[in-house]
This record gives structure tokens, C-alpha cells and sequence, in this order.
């Protein structure tokens, strides 16, 4: 929108009229729904899951000192009961009723059989699931888990596996085509075919083919490896752990078109998919997670024109080009997401003092703003060094969720929203738990300067 002095007019973000040099507008008058009385940064972010939904959406905490834990237990007994679930070897239990099992297991003491009965569960499951759980500290009774593939010894060496490897390192984009051709010219008599390279290089080599990841080359120059390295040595010295006491914040896109990359069709004819527009509108998702599960997540969604009219100005319509509104995220709606997660924060005690990590995004605040607003709320504010993303567990969490957001049609109830805010409380919290951990382990790369 414009003055009549020609000067541009636009919202910061913040619910606020400035010009472009961030001076007020000293009165103006918006077109809205009278019954809405909403800022307007509240329109343009929508909550799609916080810590409240998403502890709702996963199993039950078994925790002693809960004294309504009793209570819970044995409501959840009588639903169990009332559904009338299967009990056969081979069922799919419903998380209610593994939380059920454990109970009575783990803190009533009750044999393996008897508290299987009491959650429904077959009594050679349940003995199943309580001598893995005694055998192996890293069984989870709530992941699904598959049966290994017993395949035959390889009809190649130690010798191929290892040139194959090299060669893949030095040579990412080769074919198997590429890999026979090599193995051709290095090895004498060889005559294997690319079915049986191709097979030897996907199970003995445990390479296999991947959408291209693509780093800047400032990623690992020395300049940035030594201040990876500084940054771990600074942090090492607080009370800063990943596992414990931190919540990882970062912001990434999603849109409608979002599908696998893969797709079937008849020979001979190209994989062809619909949707609903060539060219998709980009949501913003803001996210912010900690290993005790998912803290906030919301989403930008781009304004519609509106008609603005400034004290002195002619009454306009805002195209969609020029307006800056529909424009990207912006630090204002950074700071406002920054508030409302730490609001959810709030009513937990658990998060009392956690350090808030973000990378050193322009729209995160680096001049200082941010960092007081943090402190004052009792929260600390980190800012990962430049080009280090392994550092953020939150950007493993993206690739989960775009994965769960890509895995099939939208149905005719379904849009981006509800998709994703499904997928991100589907995320369990020991994965959430191992992103973290893959982020500690990356430290001692950083110390030893070595490049991520």
C-alpha cells in the first residue's frame, strides 16, 4: 500500500503499519470482518500442535509420583475391556493397551502373563515383550518392528566391496553401469553382469541411491570448521545438554505439491501426477521441539490483499507483489512464534531454564532483541554457528515429517494443515530423543575439526 507522499506502506509482522524505513503511520483504517478482532500476525499463523496436543497424542507417561495414575490406569483397563480387543499371537495393539501392560508389569509387579490379561494382550506376547524388555535396555514395546532379511553370502570379495566403496566416494553420481566398468578394469576375469553388481553394491557395500543433498562450499571451509569447533568448546563449559535441557527451533517450507518422488506407470509411458497447481503457494512451518516431544509448530500462511487506507493516502488495493504482508517470514512473526512457544513453556515446569538453539538466521535476531526477550522469560538463547545444521536436531524432525506429509494422496477431508500437524504428533518421543543424541555425537567431529 502506499501514502500519497509515495512512500511504501506495510504490516512488520508485528500487527503494525510502517513505512519502509519502520516509522509508524500515525492513524490508518483496515477492511475487516467487524466480528474479527484478531491483530493481524495472528492471521497470518495458525497453531498446528504443541506441547499440550502432542503429549495427548502419546502414550501415557507411566510416572509413580502422578497420584491420579492409579485412577487413569484403571479407567483405561475398563475401556480395554469394553472394546472387546483381540487377543491373538499376532494382533496389532493399540498403544492403550501396551501402556497398560507396563503398568502392571513394571510398577504393580505383576507377572508377565497376568499383565498381559490385564491389558488384552495375548500371554506369549506379553512374556515376549517382558523377556526383551528384561534382555535388551533398547526394545521398544511401542515400535513396530520387522523381521530381518536373511540374504545369501555375496559372489564377490572383500577386495570388490572395497574398491566399490572408493569408487562411489570419489564418484557419487556413477551408475552400476559405471561400477561393472570399473570392476572390468581393475580385476582380471571379471565377467558379473549389473544385476548381480547392482544387488552386491546395494547389500554387501550398504550403498543405495538418494535424492542429492547439495552443500554450499563455505559449509566446511577451515574459517567455519574452527568456529564449530569454538562454539563446542564454549557450551561444553554450561550446563547446556541436548538430552535434557534444550529446545531446537528453525523454520522450514512445505507445500500442496509435496508427493514421493517416485511413481508407477506402464512401460514405455512417462509417471505423470495431478495436483492442484503446477506452481504451489509455500507455507512456512515454524517448529520448535524438545527430547520431551514437540513444543510448538505453526504455520505462515500467505495474506490475501487488503484494502488499507493511511491518514493521508488514497484508498488502495494491495496487489499480492507489492504488499508485505504475503511476503515471507519475517523476523516480527519470528519473534511473536518465539513468544507463544515459550507462553506453552510456561505451563510446565519441566522446561524451567532450557536454552532455546537456532541457527543465525537474519530473522533470528542476532542484534540482541531476541536474546533480552528470551532472558527476561527465565530461557536461554543459543545461536548455532554458520552452516551447521547437524547441529540441529529439529532438522532430522523436518525430513520425518515431510516424509509422513509426502507418504500418499491428500484425501477429500484432508489439506496441508491437518497433514502436517498429524505427522508432527506422530513423531515419537525416543525419536525425538535420538535426533538430539545424533547432534551430541557430531560435537566430537566438531572438536577434532572435522568436516560435517
Amino acid at each position: 500500500m502506499y501514502s500519497i507522499t509515495g512512500k511504501i506502506m506495510f504490516e512488520n509482522g508485528q500487527g503494525d503499519i510502517v513505512d519502509e524505513n519502520g516509522n509508524e503511520a500515525m492513524d490508518w483504517e483496515e477492511e475487516v470482518n467487524p466480528y474479527n478482532t484478531e491483530p493481524l500476525w495472528w492471521k497470518t499463523c495458525e497453531t498446528l500442535s504443541n506441547f499440550t496436543q502432542y503429549s495427548e497424542k502419546q502414550p501415557t507417561d507411566l510416572d509413580m509420583t502422578d497420584p491420579e495414575l492409579p485412577e487413569r490406569m484403571a479407567q483405561l483397563e475398563k475401556t480395554i475391556e469394553a472394546s472387546n480387543t483381540s487377543k491373538t499371537k499376532y494382533a496389532d495393539y493399540s498403544d492403550s493397551q501396551k501402556t497398560l501392560f507396563l503398568y502392571y508389569l513394571q510398577l504393580k509387579f505383576l507377572s508377565a502373563a497376568a499383565s498381559a490379561r490385564k491389558a488384552a494382550i495375548n500371554v506369549r506376547t506379553g512374556q515376549d515383550w517382558a523377556k526383551k524388555l528384561k534382555n535388551d535396555p533398547d526394545f521398544d514395546i511401542f515400535e513396530k518392528n520387522t523381521n530381518k532379511t536373511v540374504r545369501k553370502g555375496s559372489q564377490l570379495q572383500e577386495e570388490h566391496k572395497a574398491h566399490l566403496i572408493e569408487f562411489f566416494d570419489d564418484n557419487p553420481h556413477a551408475r552400476v553401469s559405471d561400477a561393472v566398468e570399473e570392476l572390468t578394469k581393475n580385476f582380471e576375469g571379471f565377467t558379473l553382469k549389473e544385476t548381480v553388481v547392482g544387488k552386491f553394491i546395494s547389500t554387501e557395500c550398504n550403498l543405495s541411491i538418494k535424492k542429492i543433498t547439495r552443500h554450499p562450499v563455505a559449509r566446511n571451509q577451515n574459517a567455519k570448521i574452527k568456529e564449530r569447533r569454538e562454539w563446542v568448546e564454549t557450551w561444553a563449559k554450561t550446563d547446556m545438554d541436548y538430552t535434557k535441557n534444550c529446545i531446537f527451533i528453525d523454520e522450514s517450507a512445505f507445500d500442496i505439491n509435496m508427493k514421493p518422488p517416485t511413481a508407477r506407470s506402464a512401460r514405455g509411458t512417462p509417471a505423470i501426477v495431478t495436483s492442484p497447481s503446477a506452481r504451489a503457494v509455500s507455507h512456512t512451518i515454524l517448529g520448535a521441539i524438545s527430547t520431551c516431544g514437540v513444543v510448538n509448530m505453526e504455520i505462515r500462511v500467505p495474506l490475501t490483499p487488503k484494502r488499507i487506507k493511511v491518514v493521508g493516502a488514497q484508498k488502495r488495493k494491495a496487489t499480492a507483489v507489492k504488499s508485505k504482508a504475503t511476503g515471507g517470514t519475517n523476523a516480527g512473526h519470528y519473534n511473536n512464534f518465539i513468544k507463544k512457544t515459550m507462553d506453552e513453556m510456561d505451563k510446565y515446569p519441566k522446561f524451567e531454564g532450557f536454552y532455546m538453539i537456532m541457527d543465525n538466521s537474519p530473522i533470528h535476531g542476532k542484534n540482541g532483541e531476541l536474546r533480552q526477550l528470551v532472558e527476561s522469560r527465565g530461557y536461554k538463547c543459543v545461536y548455532l554457528p554458520p552452516y551447521s545444521p547437524e547441529l540441529n536436531p529439529i532438522e532430522q524432525f523436518w525430513a520425518i515429517v515431510k516424509g509422513k506429509v509426502r507418504r500418499s494422496q491428500f484425501g477429500n477431508t484432508e489439506d496441508l494443515k491437518t497433514r502436517i500437524s498429524e505427522a508432527c504428533d506422530q513423531v515419537p518421543r525416543n525419536h525425538l530423543r535420538n535426533f538430539a543424541q545424533h547432534s551430541v555425537k557430531v560435537f566430537e567431529d566438531c572438536l577434532n575439526e572435522l568436516p560435517i
